[in-house]
């Protein structure tokens, strides 16, 4: 009895000690980290027989990054043991990091750590620090802090804290720092030097702000503490000693780096490093970051294929000849100087034109408008010249088309659109852009044309909050702000907030909607209330989980209507695919405010909650991008084939030779689509557009085929490819 006794005890203790053993362990080397730092992180696993395991470590964060991402998308493999860092963002607070490891055996660990990042201590940089220009060609100017005018920069001219410097067509100016880095800006840039800074040790602080263009940089190893930044919109570039490369073209950020490693910062919240041989574009531009796996759908690491430009030279120095003259034997004397020739003149900036027929609340205009745009810092805004007509060689009206036209030549001066991005909070007042809240299972790309709007976003932490407001500025003098839409949206969202789902809720009101706006019906009061509340998880590397529970009321709270959807959704390649399936009860109508549902309140057609108690349908789609071509395509329905079709592409042309490109944009809507085999039926809403460009996406000339339910009827439109 005593043996059976001594051999269950030691069989219990046997198993005790193998689930002891059994572990993950995350060890920290502190557990501060100062703001754009990095943290060494050990992680190791042991089996249950007490030794190193093998296993796949994946991680999940508020906000930073890690120098290896892999461990935020498909994972890390580790025999035992494996060490990274954590890198901090451009704020301050408390970040929380959940480790799951997997072993080969399918054992699970799951360990929270949290980490504090603090607020970097800048006093020591008490001393300017003056940079000297090495080199320069062509027409460079410098605006030094505090004053108003541009002058012409020389050999010696200094660059202090606060000044810029502009770059016109085919010119260059290489600027040289004290510890030997050199920054070059390129032709046609405009940067800032926000901070030029030196400690009475000798580190140095500086930072670039990429206004327009670019600039290549060669940053010597730098002493520790010492800071070297580029930012070029909502992206900065910081590094230690590196060769790299940043531009801000169209909103885009792009980096390239040559040799070392380069951190990306995006906005406050994250960070992905970009290593030597590798071009990081960005494709979000100014939006705000709310989630690092947005990143890494809009992110693209592409192998670096151009070498490093000469710092010295950029431009060949030999002038273009006209092909007419035929080059003649020279005609001067020993000893006499050669005449100057005339220097090649810039191409003058042509901002976008426009010359457009716009309808807005049923009544048609003829639009006019010029409207250049300025990026000062984190502001970025579009001042228009605009005027307007009801009929060609009508009388002309200035400013935004309103009900109170104004002939006072001052509201030609129209505020286009403005935006401030400060990371946490970025405001934006210009043309409204399609609007989608939670899976977008209520509110899919809603959108009213030629209506501007305030749209905000606030950020903090893991929460965020949308709102949508249509209301915009017609005349300056004397000001008058009008709504220019009766729509109003908003959504809430906290990141990771139910085992490791974002949970959110959005709603959207329209204030202005009357029975006479919906088809004839025993129940014709009009839907004017969304309320939706969502979950989504990631299941893999850009893959989710969504689920959305929605409700939608007409405007005399007589009745409501029930909806839930849920699907995946994902990036493969360049596509991104949505497939789920809804059921509604009560009448709940699919995508009701969508893309079409202005056109529908505009022509009284609106749809109301019907008499159907329950259904069940689904949703399939498509969307992808390119640089040449962008589009996407969606087919939802019930399973009774009462179905509805969306599409939408973009193609983009490039100049070929002589052919200097052409724009090429179609949209498509039907209630019946492949109704008796026809993809074009009496309620098919569809239009083509095809542009030439006469001076680049400044100004177009062009077809535009509307289909108006029998036929494809022709015009042409003069005016701004990006103004569409």
């Amino acid at each position: 009895m005593r043996k059976i006794f001594s051999l269950l005890t030691l069989t219990v203790l046997t198993l005790f000690a193998i689930s002891v053993f059994a572990e993950l362990k995350v060890t920290l080397q502190s557990n501060t980290v100062v703001i754009g730092g990095k943290l060494p992180i050990t992680v190791e696993v042991t089996g249950k027989d007490g030794k190193a395991a093998q296993f796949t470590l994946k991680a999940k964060l508020n906000f930073g990054g890690f120098d290896k991402p892999e461990v935020l998308t498909k994972g890390l493999t580790g025999n035992g043991k494996l060490v990274l860092n954590y890198l901090a963002p451009k704020k301050a607070g408390e970040v929380k990091i959940t480790f799951t490891a997997e072993t080969t055996n399918k054992d699970i660990f799951t360990q929270e750590v949290s980490i504090k990042v603090t607020e970097k201590d800048e006093s020591e940089f008490s001393e300017q620090l003056k940079a000297q220009i090495d080199s320069f060609r062509g027409s460079v100017a410098i605006k030094k802090f505090n004053k108003k005018t541009w002058e012409s920069i020389t050999k010696n001219t200094v660059v202090q804290e606060g000044d810029e410097v502009l770059t016109l067509e085919k010119s260059y100016v290489v600027i040289k720092f004290p510890d030997g880095s050199m920054t070059k800006i390129t032709e046609n840039t405009q940067v800032l030097f926000e901070k030029l800074r030196v400690s009475k040790e000798g580190k140095i602080l500086v930072s670039i702000v990429i206004q327009k263009g670019g600039t290549y940089n060669i940053v010597q190893k730098m002493m520790a503490g010492s800071s070297f930044e580029v930012k070029a919109g909502s992206v900065t570039a910081g590094v230690r000693g590196t060769e790299f490369g940043v531009e801000n073209i169209d909103d885009k950020p792009v980096i390239k780096v040559w040799s070392g490693e380069v951190f990306a910062f995006f906005g406050n919240d994250f960070v992905l490093p970009v290593t030597a041989g590798q071009t990081l574009i960005y494709q979000l531009g100014t939006e705000l970051v709310q989630d690092i796996s947005q990143l890494f759908d809009s992110t693209t690491l592409e192998p670096l294929k151009e070498l490093m430009p000469e710092v010295e030279k950029m431009f060949e120095e030999t002038p273009e000849k006209p092909e007419e003259q035929e080059e003649k034997p020279s005609t001067t004397r020993e000893g006499q100087q050669p005449q100057p020739q005339p220097e090649l003149q810039p191409k003058a900036y042509i901002p976008p034109l426009g010359v457009e027929t716009a309808i807005k609340d049923n009544q048609k205009y003829i639009v006019y408008s010029i409207s250049p745009e300025f990026t000062i810092g984190p502001v970025t805004l579009g001042i228009g010249l605009t005027a307007y007509a009801t009929e060609v060689g009508g009388t002309l009206y200035y400013g935004i088309p309103s009900e109170s036209p104004s002939t006072d030549i001052i509201n030609m001066i129209t505020i286009n659109h403005v935006a401030l991005n400060l990371g946490n909070f970025y405001l934006r007042y210009g043309n409204m852009p399609p609007i989608s809240l939670g899976m977008g299972f209520s509110v899919r790309d809603y959108f009213k044309p030629y209506a501007k709007s305030f749209d905000t976003k606030i950020a903090f932490g893991n929460f965020t909050l949308f709102l949508h407001i249509p209301y915009e500025l017609t005349k300056l003098w004397i000001p008058e702000i009008v709504q220019s839409d009766s729509v109003l949206a908003g959504e809430m969202e906290l990141k990771s907030a139910v085992f490791g789902m974002d949970l959110g809720i959005a709603t959207l009101y329209d204030i202005k909607v009357t029975n006479e706006n919906t088809e004839p019906t025993s129940d014709d009061t009009p839907i004017n209330l969304s309320l939706s509340a969502f979950l989504r998880y990631p299941l893999l590397n850009n893959f989710y989980f969504g689920l959305e529970v929605g409700s939608q009321w007409l405007a005399d709270m007589s009745k409501f209507g029930i909806g839930a959807f849920a699907g995946l959704s994902g990036k493969i390649g360049i596509a991104d695919i949505i497939v789920g399936g809804y059921g509604t009860w009560n009448g709940f109508r699919p995508f009701h405010f969508g893309r079409i549902y202005t056109i529908q309140k505009s022509k009284n057609e609106l749809p109301t909650l019907d008499n159907v108690q329950t259904s069940f349908g689904f949703l399939a789609g498509l969307s992808f991008y390119h640089d040449i071509a962008t589009g996407r395509f969606y087919i939802y329905g019930d399973f009774s084939e009462d179905m509805d079709a969306l599409g939408e592409f973009r193609i983009t042309i490039p100049q070929i030779g002589a052919v200097a490109g052409l724009f090429i944009y179609g949209y498509y809507f039907d209630h019946t689509p492949f109704s008796d085999g026809k993809f074009f039926d009496s309620d098919t809403i569809s239009f083509l557009r095809i542009t030439y460009p006469i001076m680049e996406r400044n100004l177009v000339a062009g077809i535009v085929y509307n289909w108006d339910g029998t036929k494809w009827v022709q015009s042409v439109y003069i005016g701004s490819e990006i103004n569409w």
